[in-house]
């Protein structure tokens, strides 16, 4: 275990989005939650470890791992990066909100209204991109149930019980028939399975740092993979790296609640969604996620 780490949370932090984004498998596989406390199973290098956040202070939160392998290096300054971009302390929401406050439509009173809003991060861009595979056009509750046997089937165990969420490495040996037997679709088995093999062989790096043109380059890779579109790259850059200006406009949701904000007579389609959205640049991501805000937003 790693000395505890501390960090002051903003005024405006809302622990109940982290929170609700982590704990939405209520059979607790690979998250579990009590007292206050969130726990979270992840491969630390190569070994099991158990991510703790603990929220019982009121104005900060203590940050620990506990890893299975004596032996494992736990490097302080890593931990507290991931901790800083799980929690979404690294989303510089200001200028947004400024940028906000200076209008007056029912948009505008929205993010008012929820004033402080950061998109909680996955652990790890492939726990990310994953995620958005097995999201693709099905319901968030079917996307739970199958995100739960696919960590169970290819999760490893941490000594608390919890299941670690598989990385790319995991998938090395899968066959699509194990991934079908998760639940995935065939379509969806051979495009988590093509993910895992281009970052495997490093055909496809993570980047280490974002701007419109690293981020612009890195999504064509990503959509010259069969079964990755252009929701799934914003999607996954969103929880994977905080990247704030991935474009929604084909999420469902995001539609469903844009058309009530605005009260037009049917649903907006994903064109008219993407030219509201445009004015949001660069944000756009940021704005869907106040939309998502308007329902409920844990299994978003």
């Amino acid at each position: 275990m790693t000395n505890p780490l501390f960090k002051a949370l903003p005024s405006d932090f809302n622990k109940q989005d982290f929170i609700a984004f982590h704990h939405r498998d209520e059979h607790e596989v690979a998250e579990r939650y009590a007292d206050n406390v969130i726990e979270k199973g992840l491969i630390w290098g190569a070994y099991p470890a158990r991510l703790c956040f603990d929220f019982n202070d009121v104005n900060r939160v203590q940050v620990s791992l506990h890893c299975d392998a004596e032996k494992a290096s736990i490097d302080s300054a890593k931990l507290s990066q991931l901790a800083d971009h799980m929690l979404g302390l690294d989303q510089r929401i200001e200028a947004f909100e400024r940028f906000c406050s200076r209008q007056n439509t029912p948009f505008s009173h929205l993010v008012q209204q929820q004033k402080g809003l950061r998109i909680p991060q996955s652990a790890s861009p492939f726990e990310a991109f994953s995620w958005a595979i097995i999201g693709q056009q099905i319901s968030v509750k079917a996307a739970i149930s199958i995100r739960r046997r696919f960590i169970q089937t290819f999760g490893m165990e941490h000594s608390s019980g919890l299941l670690c969420y598989p990385t790319a490495e995991s998938l090395q040996h899968a066959t699509p028939e194990s991934l079908q037997a998760s639940g995935l679709s065939n379509s969806k088995a051979a495009t988590l399975l093509l993910l895992a093999e281009h970052i495997c062989q490093q055909k496809l790096v993570w980047p280490s740092q974002l701007d419109h043109t690293i981020i612009g380059a890195f999504s064509k890779q990503l959509l010259a993979l069969k079964g990755i579109g252009p929701w799934t790259v914003s999607y996954g850059l969103l929880r994977g790296f905080g990247w704030l200006d991935g474009s929604l406009h084909g999420d469902v949701a995001v539609r469903r609640h844009l058309s009530s904000l605005l009260a037009t007579p049917t649903v907006m389609d994903a064109k008219a969604t993407e030219q509201w959205l445009a004015d949001y640049a660069p944000w756009r991501a940021l704005a869907g996620a106040h939309l998502w805000a308007m329902g409920s937003a844990s299994g978003y």
